[in-house]
């Protein structure tokens, strides 16, 4: 994502330096201050101090030699009890104006791997970057923090302070279809990784979106349709074999009444009037900003089973493909979800052919001619390039979603 960085939270510390000949003391306090999210929970950081609330340290300037041998270690721990991995990073970032950096110099070790060599803070405020922190793992740091020998007078009876940072980014995490793969890791929203797919399960499940928003206006429901994601399956656009998975999405409510074929073309969505007006004419009327985020994908259109099973018609499904920009729900997406599903509208027709009659939901799936008309509730894949701009996918907050970071194809 841009490289975007989020405060997650924040360690405030001071050090009282009052360069006395004899006995003096520093003290270091922490403070946890704030928390926060940005769309889907980022991250849930806790930091704990082992052993100290306040540290002494000499006042005295010292040799880089015996600043390690007479500070006393400041530690600390960062647990990630979020359901992300996460990347962050810890800075040393002075306040005020007596720019003291210069002269303050430290050592740090993570999880006692070693102390760092010695730094100047003026030189390097960073403890530590781009650090992944596993889900339910923690990391424990140890800082030596000392005086130089390089300070003189001008130092005296002043006092440095400085914050510890610490910060996590999305880096990981920039494209949407990731963010999913996650949260079907740790069991949350109802997606569950289903033949090679990952699939929201569940009529309550947090997968709104905002889609075909209109230019310039605030996301809502009176400029925007509000979609769900059916899930992030693997695909392929038109002429590559290259295959990325890709947000499925659906309108839920209905379109106007189309007739689906005619007879002589046995129910093929590939060759239907359906199809026409869907890559047609409503295609042509959703707004620039859905055409951007729009993929011309495969669309699996083979099945002729009147079976129920949702595994035999995934596989007769995938016998025949059609490359569009609109298609319609497939009838294994509406088995897969059973009695729990958000597919259910009377009357609208799904992927489906048989002998010349079509799929309906009314009431359950039905056989009807394929020359009646019916309504269709519109499906289109996402690129995958799509990030998460903003919401957490419940019904009174959907995701924003736009491209942020192209891939190339």
């Amino acid at each position: 994502m841009k490289k975007k960085t989020y405060l997650i939270a924040l360690l405030v510390f001071s050090l009282g330096i009052i360069m006395l000949f004899g006995s003096s003391y520093s003290l270091i306090v922490g403070n946890l201050t704030s928390n926060e999210t940005y769309g889907f929970e980022v991250a849930n950081f806790d930091v704990e101090f082992l052993d100290n609330k306040k540290i002494s340290i000499s006042g005295i300037p010292e040799t880089d030699e015996d600043g390690i041998n007479n500070s006393k270690e400041f530690s600390f721990t960062v647990s990630n009890n979020s359901a992300y991995d996460v990347n962050y990073r810890l800075d040393i970032i002075e306040q005020g104006s007596l720019n003291m950096s210069r002269v303050i110099h430290y050592v740090y070790e993570v999880n006692n791997e070693g102390y760092s060599d010695v730094l100047t803070l003026s030189d390097n405020y960073t403890i530590k970057q781009n650090k992944v922190l596993k889900v339910n793992s923690k990391d424990e740091y140890k800082i030596k923090i000392w005086l130089s020998i390089d300070a003189d007078e001008q130092f005296m009876n002043k006092t440095f302070s400085a914050n510890i940072v610490l910060t996590a980014t999305q880096n990981e995490y920039k494209y949407a279809t990731t963010v999913i793969e996650k949260l079907a890791t740790s069991r949350q929203d109802g997606i569950i990784f289903e033949s090679g797919n990952y699939r929201y399960s569940t009529i309550d499940a947090n997968n709104y979106l905002w889609f075909n928003c209109k230019e310039g206006f605030t996301k809502g429901d009176d400029y925007c349709e509000k979609w769900r994601i059916i899930g992030s399956f693997l695909n392929s656009k038109e002429n590559t074999s290259n295959e990325y998975y890709m947000f499925k999405i659906v309108n839920t409510n209905p379109i106007e009444k189309v007739e689906f074929n005619n007879s002589e073309n046995n129910g093929d969505y590939d060759r239907s009037y359906i199809e026409t007006f869907a890559n047609g004419a409503y295609y042509d009327k959703l707004n620039d900003s859905a055409k951007k985020i729009i993929m011309k994908s495969s669309w699996n259109i083979g099945n002729t089973r009147t079976s129920t099973n949702y595994y035999d018609v995934l596989i007769s499904e995938k016998s025949k493909v059609y490359y569009g920009n609109v298609g319609l729900p497939n009838v294994s997406d509406y088995l897969f979800l059973g009695d729990n599903s958000f597919i259910n509208s009377d009357n609208v027709i799904l992927l489906n052919k048989s002998n010349n009659q079509v799929m309906i939901l009314n009431d359950g799936l039905k056989l009807s001619d394929n020359n009646k008309t019916y309504s269709f509730l519109p499906c289109v894949y996402l690129r995958p390039d799509v990030s998460i701009l903003k919401g957490d996918g419940t019904i009174d907050n959907p995701y924003e979603m736009a491209i942020k970071y192209p891939m190339n194809y």
